[in-house]
Formats: C-alpha cells, sequence, structure tokens
C-alpha cells in the first residue's frame, strides 16, 4: 500500500485534479445531503468529519503543489465552516462546533501528511 500511496505523487496533474475532483464532489455531497448520514455508533460524525476533511485536504495539496500551502489550508478550512453553516440552516441537520473541530484537525493532519509524503518522494 505505501508504494501505491508513494505513486500518487507521481500521478499525471490532470489525473491529480481528478481525484481532488471526485473527493470535492463526494464531501459536499455528504455535507450538503438533506438528511445526516446514519450513525453506526455515538458520534460517528466526527470521524466522518476527520477523515473526509483529511482526504480533502491531501487530495487538494496533491492536486495543486504551486499554491502556497496557507491558501491551501484557507480554502479547505473555510469550505468546512461553510459547509457546517449551511448544515445549520437545514430541518433535518445541525450546525456543530465540535464537527468543525474535526474538519479543522482533518484538514491540518491532511496537509501534514502530504507534505511528508511530497518530502519522501
Amino acid at each position: 500500500m505505501i508504494t501505491w500511496l508513494k505513486g500518487l505523487v507521481e500521478l499525471p496533474f490532470w489525473l491529480r485534479g481528478l481525484v481532488f475532483a471526485v473527493v470535492t464532489v463526494i464531501l459536499l455531497y455528504a455535507g450538503l445531503r438533506p438528511q445526516p448520514i446514519p450513525e453506526l455508533f455515538v458520534e460517528e460524525d466526527k470521524l466522518h468529519h476527520w477523515i473526509g476533511f483529511l482526504v480533502f485536504a491531501f487530495s487538494c495539496r496533491l492536486a495543486f503543489p504551486s499554491v502556497k500551502l496557507r491558501w491551501i489550508a484557507l480554502g479547505c478550512l473555510l469550505t468546512g465552516v461553510f459547509i457546517e453553516l449551511a448544515q445549520g440552516l437545514m430541518p433535518l441537520r445541525t450546525a456543530s462546533p465540535y464537527d468543525m473541530l474535526a474538519n479543522c484537525i482533518g484538514v491540518l493532519m491532511g496537509l501534514l501528511v502530504a507534505r511528508c509524503w511530497v518530502r519522501r518522494s
């Protein structure tokens, strides 16, 4: 699996962009659907937020390696905040500061993983 992940950095630009686009569509669909995703255990949604934004930030960094890290971080963090605020406007969804925190931790960890990955490759 490590070898497969190392190959992500070497993928053509258009393919890295496509991966980012697919991840973005999935993240937006999951975050903005009218009903929340059913949970198997209490607070499972925090895990969804963390993993979703980790993958989102990681794929964004790989898709746009020439963009400064702070701009990618800001864009990913604002995406998380806006999704959470939009959920607060939906009748069956709620906005949660803990979900925003999970989003932020996911973004920071995703960018850290991407930074380490690019350096090793």
